[in-house]
C-alpha cells in the first residue's frame, strides 16, 4: 500500500506540474552533500517556496525537467505512518519508475513534513551522500533550525526559514504597480498597509474575499493547535492548552511571565502546574505559533529575572483568535515590526534603561552580540507626552550602547528628532518596510 501511494504521488506531481506561484524573497540554502531544511509555520508558503526553488533549478538546467523531481508529502495518512526502515522505498520506487536514471543523474528530492516519521534523520543524510542528488526537507517544527537540530543532522544540514509575507511580498501578491515616490502611489501603499495590518500576512489571505478571511484565520489556528501541538506532543489536557494559547494571543506585544500564565489558568479553574505551562509555551514556540522575546543582557540570570514579551507568527491570527481584543491595532503594529526585523536579524531583544527602567521595544543585535539598532513602535506620536516618553528611552539606550540606527515606527507620521547628539527617525511602518535598507 505504501509503495502504491508513493507511485501515485510521483505520477500526480508530474501530471499537475509546478503550480503558478508568485516569487518569494530570499534564497534557499542549497549546499552539495548537505540536507537543506526549509522551516516555518504552517501555511506560510514553504511548499510553494521549495517548488519555486525546483522551478529555478529547471530553468538553470541544474536538473533537466520536472521528471527529475521527487516530491513526497508526509502530511498524508499513509506516508505519515511509515517507519524509518521503510523510507528507502521512496528513491527505490522513484528509480524503478525511471529506469533511465542512473546514480549520477541529477535529482531533487523534496520531503515535506518528513519529521512526522520517527528516525527520519539517518535516511535523509544517506540520501544526500550522493553528490548528484539534492535533498530538501520542509517542516513546521523549529527543531529543524541549525541551532536546535537533531544531533544526527549536526554539520550535515543547513536551514532556511520561510515567514509570512513581508509587506513587499504582500504588495506583489496584490499586484501593486504604483511608484511610492508619487502622491497616488503613497496613498495606495497606505491603503494596502491598512489591509495588511487588519488581515495579516498569510499568502492565502492576501487575495481572498473579506467575508471568508476571519473563518480561515480561525481554521489555521485550530489546525496548528491540533496537528502541530496536540497530536505532535500527545497533549493530555488539550482544553487547558488551547485556553492558554487564546489568552497568550490576547496579550501579544505585552509583558509575560511564566507565573502570570500559570496564575491565569488556575484562576480559570484548570488544575495545572508551572512545568505544564512551561511545556505548553515551549510547544507553541517550537510550532512557530508564538515567539518569546527576552530582555537584552549579558547575564542569563537577569534575563530569567525579567519578564518576556510575547509575539505571534501573524498579528491577524492573534487578533481573530484572542479571548479579548479591543479593536485597536497598536499591538498588531508592534507585532508586524517584530516579525519584520526578526526575519532579518534573529537576535532581537527588548531593553530596560538602567536608571528609570524605561522600555525600548526592540534592540537588534549583531553576530558579535553588540546592539546595532534601537526601535520604538508607536501608533500615534501627536501627543507631546508620548513623544517625550518614547524619545527619552531610545536616546538613553542609544547613548549607552553607541547605536547609530534609531527609529520610532509609527502608523503614518514622519519626523526627525535630534536629542543629546542622537538622531532618531520617526517613520511610517509602510515606508520603513519598503525602504531599501530593510527589504
Amino acid at each position: 500500500m505504501v509503495e502504491q501511494e508513493i507511485e501515485r504521488k510521483i505520477e500526480d506531481f508530474r501530471s499537475l506540474g509546478i503550480p503558478k506561484y508568485i516569487p518569494r524573497e530570499g534564497r534557499l540554502q542549497l549546499v552539495d552533500n548537505m540536507v537543506s531544511t526549509v522551516i516555518g509555520a504552517r501555511r506560510v508558503g514553504k511548499s510553494f517556496r521549495v517548488l519555486q526553488a525546483a522551478d529555478e533549478m529547471i530553468r538553470l538546467q541544474v536538473i533537466k525537467s520536472i521528471d527529475q523531481v521527487c516530491l513526497m508529502d508526509f502530511d498524508n495518512p499513509v506516508l505519515s505512518n511509515m517507519k524509518a526502515p521503510d523510507l528507502p522505498l521512496i528513491q527505490n520506487t522513484f528509480l524503478k519508475l525511471n529506469p533511465e536514471f542512473e546514480l549520477n543523474t541529477p535529482l531533487l528530492f523534496i520531503l515535506d513534513e518528513i519529521h512526522n516519521v520517527p528516525g527520519w534523520e539517518e535516511y535523509v543524510i544517506d540520501l544526500s551522500r550522493n553528490p548528484n542528488w539534492k535533498v530538501i526537507v520542509t517542516g513546521s517544527s523549529s527543531k529543524l533550525l541549525k541551532y536546535d537540530i537533531a544531533t544526527e543532522l549536526r554539520g550535515k544540514a543547513i536551514s532556511s526559514t520561510v515567514y509570512p509575507l513581508s509587506f513587499v511580498e504582500f504588495l506583489k501578491f496584490r499586484e501593486f504597480r504604483y511608484k511610492t515616490s508619487s502622491t497616488k502611489g503613497q496613498a495606495e501603499a497606505r491603503r494596502m498597509f491598512d489591509e495588511y495590518l487588519k488581515w495579516g500576512a498569510y499568502p492565502a489571505i492576501a487575495n481572498l474575499e473579506e467575508y471568508t478571511k476571519e473563518a480561515l484565520l480561525r481554521e489555521y489556528f485550530d489546525t496548528m493547535i491540533l496537528k502541530d501541538i496536540i497530536q505532535r506532543y500527545d497533549v493530555s489536557k488539550p482544553q487547558q492548552c488551547i485556553h492558554l494559547y487564546n489568552y497568550l494571543l490576547s496579550n501579544i506585544s505585552k509583558a509575560h511571565t511564566l507565573q502570570s500564565a500559570f496564575k491565569y489558568l488556575k484562576q480559570s479553574g484548570f488544575s495545572t502546574s508551572r512545568d505544564a505551562v512551561r511545556g505548553y509555551i515551549n510547544w507553541a514556540k517550537d510550532s512557530w505559533l508564538l515567539f518569546v522575546v527576552p530582555i537584552y543582557s549579558n547575564s542569563l540570570k537577569e534575563q530569567e529575572r525579567n519578564y518576556r514579551k510575547i509575539y505571534a507568527i501573524d498579528w491577524a491570527l492573534a487578533n481573530k483568535n484572542s479571548l479579548i481584543w479591543d479593536g485597536s491595532y497598536s499591538r498588531a503594529l508592534e507585532n508586524i515590526v517584530f516579525i519584520h526585523i526578526y526575519s532579518r536579524w534573529h537576535r532581537i531583544h527588548y531593553y530596560l534603561t538602567r536608571k528609570k527602567r524605561q522600555e525600548v521595544d526592540f534592540i537588534a543585535v549583531d553576530s558579535n552580540g553588540h546592539p546595532v539598532m534601537a526601535l520604538q513602535v508607536c501608533l500615534d506620536i501627536s501627543q507631546e507626552d508620548t513623544v517625550k516618553r518614547e524619545l527619552e528611552a531610545i536616546v538613553t539606550t542609544s547613548k549607552y550602547f553607541g547605536i547609530k540606527e534609531n527609529f520610532i515606527v509609527t502608523y503614518n507620521q514622519e519626523k526627525e528628532f535630534h536629542e543629546q547628539g542622537i538622531s532618531v527617525k520617526a517613520i511610517p511602518a509602510w515606508k520603513w518596510m519598503l525602504s531599501a535598507c530593510y527589504i
